[in-house]
């Protein structure tokens, strides 16, 4: 009864929940799959969703996770997926993580008729999340997206026939019969046909081979448009050849677990990251080189290539423009961007050193590939950053606390920010004018 109850409490009114058999998955929906769903999810690289095969697929999907990164099942929060009726091939999908009698549970949103690698990696998020916040306690942790898709697609190219269980169509002496046309070639099928596949990279590969590789800072901040549109498929291949190498490594699959258990004590995944993964990259440089070593052996490719101005410019900016969510009123929360300076001053010393830190490892890997003009600036930066993170330290903290010390390092270090923004919006300046040609083209003169 009391865990009719716990479902009761994250689905809609009159839904029909069903549990899948580990007893961690339960699954709501109002009705049948309507007949605009079914049609929707005949169509290539779509699925309709039955309910009860969802709770059976869920279960699987879980299961092929927890053996890519070596780990038992020991779940401890539930997660919901509510099916509700589609209207179209791109409906939104949404998961989150709520807080229910003490434990992390997580809700999954999805239309009935879904796009087969969307709905695995909104179950493998999902699944992720509720790992990763047994230990939390005030709020959700933050889930790196190369990690989610990187993870969905790798399960996805390994036996995809497995994960997903379509819907029945046709009836044949009171049984329900579902017909599944099988390719067990390593060749990308453009139409409905399920691909079993000897290489879980073969669509990597196959995307790859025509499209540059992100590297490990465009996996980290990604941007919508890498996320959307056919950019995705990019962002996809280089994240599942990204998660694939980490878990060939000889402690990838125990880092990225030390990851997961580690990612409350953090306010970003980053340092969650580079405190789990410190026996394989003692750097961020030690990320960024391995990463580029293993595209280049996988396709040729090298990832230490320099960036363009604009390109620089841009990631230089992202560094500064850290990411919150502002919520005003009874509205859903809007994503917005402060600056360091309004870090520095505001929030408590453990967030902003936190941050700060995390600023500073990205400026490390961007270096490898910025363009040679922005170096000095990149360095000032850094400079600022690790001076002051090292004047709010704890010993120094101490005796500032016990007026010994003076402090002054939030002042200094909001002044010499100003002064490094304004150099920073002066290039940016100089790179969005256009080059003109003088008035007066002196004549060349042969030698």
């Amino acid at each position: 009864m009391a865990v009719l109850n716990l479902a009761s409490a994250q689905v809609p009114s009159g839904a029909k929940v069903i549990g899948s058999g580990s007893g961690q998955f339960y699954v709501s929906s109002r009705g049948n799959i309507s007949p605009r769903s079914l049609e929707l999810g005949s169509q290539p690289d779509m699925i309709a969703l039955e309910p009860a095969l969802v709770a059976v697929s869920c279960d699987r999907i879980k299961a092929e996770l927890l053996r890519e990164i070596d780990m038992p099942d020991q779940w401890r929060g539930k997660i919901f997926v509510t099916i509700r009726p589609g209207r179209s091939a791109n409906e939104p999908i949404s998961v989150v993580s709520e807080k229910f009698g003490g434990k992390w549970q997580s809700v999954v949103g999805l239309p009935d008729a879904v796009n087969r690698n969307q709905f695995v990696e909104a179950i493998v998020r999902g699944t992720l999340l509720e790992i990763a916040n047994r230990n939390a306690t005030l709020q959700s942790v933050e889930m790196p997206e190369w990690l989610v898709r990187g993870l969905a697609r790798e399960l996805m190219g390994s036996d995809e026939v497995k994960l997903i269980l379509p819907p029945p169509t046709k009836y044949e002496n009171g049984l329900t019969i579902s017909r599944t046309k099988l390719d067990f070639s390593d060749t990308p099928h453009p139409s409905a046909t399920l691909t079993r596949k000897m290489n879980p990279l073969t669509e990597a590969a196959a995307v790859l081979k025509n499209s540059e590789p992100l590297t490990f800072d465009e996996l980290s901040w990604p941007t919508d448009e890498q996320l959307s549109g056919d950019s995705a498929d990019v962002y996809n291949s280089s994240a599942q050849l990204f998660v694939d190498q980490l878990l060939h490594e000889k402690n990838g699959p125990k880092c990225l677990r030390a990851m997961l258990a580690e990612m409350p004590d953090y306010l970003n995944w980053q340092l969650a990251f580079q405190h789990a993964f410190e026996p394989m990259f003692k750097t961020p440089l030690d990320v960024e080189k391995w990463w580029a070593l293993d595209i280049t052996q996988f396709n040729g490719r090298d990832l230490l290539h320099l960036l363009t101005r604009e390109e620089s410019m841009k990631q230089l900016d992202a560094i500064f423009n850290i990411p919150i969510d502002v919520q005003i009123g009874q509205t859903s929360p809007m994503r917005t961007g402060i600056t360091l300076q309004t870090v520095i001053r505001g929030w408590s010393r453990p967030r902003q050193l936190e941050t700060l830190k995390a600023a500073a490892w990205s400026l490390e890997v961007l270096r490898l590939r910025i363009a040679p003009e922005f170096i000095p600036l990149l360095d000032r930066y850094r400079l600022v950053l690790q001076d002051y993170y090292q004047k709010r330290s704890m010993s120094t903290r101490i005796l500032m606390d016990l007026r010994l010390v003076s402090d002054k390092s939030v002042e200094e270090a909001v002044q010499r920010l100003d002064v490094l923004d304004v150099q920073r919006a002066n290039l940016r300046r100089q790179i969005s004018e256009p080059v003109t040609a003088s008035a007066e083209t002196p004549q060349s003169v042969a030698p």
